[in-house]
């Protein structure tokens, strides 16, 4: 961060609170303490009325009030990003107040902005999961820390939603035994499930619709060309296209206690959504387009798995058990 910026956040952040110290700034913007008492002299010669109270902090005096505060596109963006996560996390009351002050700031924005906001909106979707909604930092019971935030890109994404910008990436796809493919591509929007964020895009080398998932790809370049927005189709339009082609099946199971513990990271390559106690055992939904697939990976866990909703899986478990009964009899 440059530092006029920097002196600019610290600035908003002493209005935000009664009262900071120099080494709670510090962490914040991740600088010495002697680079932040420079900062607050900076303030302090451009006029700003900073007290400070040896062993306590700084604070601004109450006379001092800032001008009012406007919210850049990408500010404005980070927050409709926010708001799609929080509205499958809150309560409907903490959820009516979120989006009370998102109304607040785009009423702040310019009228340009607030008509690439709007369409923004409709380009981000979140996919509910489950309530274990990893806040402030936290990590999601029993996975591992490249579950969550390890998805790169989403301000380089939101920037080319914002202005129908042709990209160039390159994709490492998990069926290419791991060889990384160029590809120019047209976002339509941005899709969050089984907790990773995912790119959904026209490929102009594959001439189709594509799901680009942000962790696999190893580079991002915005072109200066600009696609027709409405030649493709809307982030919405291609999920329901996609749900038709992959009939998704919605999926029971029932683990005992000591199974669910190996099950653990497993789960979120097989459309976790959920889980519960249930009868002194683990309970959880998923929902799969290929229940041939799921009933291999279940085959591991024996009698400590009991199917109690998906018939497709039941008649693939059976027909895989009796393959290796017939196997093993040999």
């Amino acid at each position: 961060m440059k530092r006029f910026d920097r002196v600019t956040a610290i600035l908003l952040l002493l209005q935000t609170r009664s009262v900071v110290t120099a080494q709670f700034l510090a962490q914040n913007f991740e600088v010495s303490e002697r680079t932040i008492y420079r900062d607050i002299r900076a303030l302090e010669t451009a006029g700003v009325p900073i007290g400070a109270e040896p062993g306590v902090g700084y604070f601004l005096e109450k006379s001092y009030h800032l001008a009012p505060v406007s919210f850049s596109i990408e500010e404005a963006s980070a927050l409709l990003l926010g708001e799609k996560f929080l509205a499958k996390s809150l309560d409907v009351n903490a959820l009516a107040d979120f989006k009370q002050a998102l109304h607040k700031v785009r009423a702040v924005i310019d009228n340009t902005d607030k008509d690439r906001l709007s369409s923004l909106d409709d380009q981000i979707q979140v996919l509910p999961v489950s309530s274990h909604f990893p806040l402030d930092g936290g990590q999601l019971p029993g996975a591992s820390d490249s579950h969550y935030s390890a998805d790169p890109w989403l301000s380089e994404c939101r920037s080319a939603l914002l202005q129908r910008q042709v990209v160039d990436i390159c994709y490492l796809a998990m069926s290419q035994n791991q060889q990384a493919s160029d590809r120019t591509i047209e976002p339509i929007g941005l899709f969050y499930y089984n907790w990773h964020w995912h790119l959904i895009a026209w490929c102009r080398l594959r001439q189709g619709y594509r799901d680009f998932r942000l962790d696999r790809v190893r580079s991002f370049t915005p072109l200066k060309e600009q696609f027709a927005r409405h030649s493709r189709l809307t982030l919405q339009q291609y999920l329901n296209s996609r749900k038709e082609r992959e009939s998704l099946q919605e999926v029971e199971l029932l683990f005992s206690h000591q199974a669910a513990k190996f099950v653990e990271e497993q789960r979120y390559f097989f459309g976790f959504i959920d889980e519960e106690q249930f009868q002194g055992k683990v309970k959880m939904r998923f929902l799969t387009a290929l229940p041939e697939y799921m009933a291999r990976w279940l085959l591991q866990y024996t009698n400590e798995v009991e199917v109690l909703k998906g018939d497709a899986i039941k008649v693939a478990l059976k027909q895989f058990s009796q393959q290796l009964f017939e196997h093993w009899q040999k």
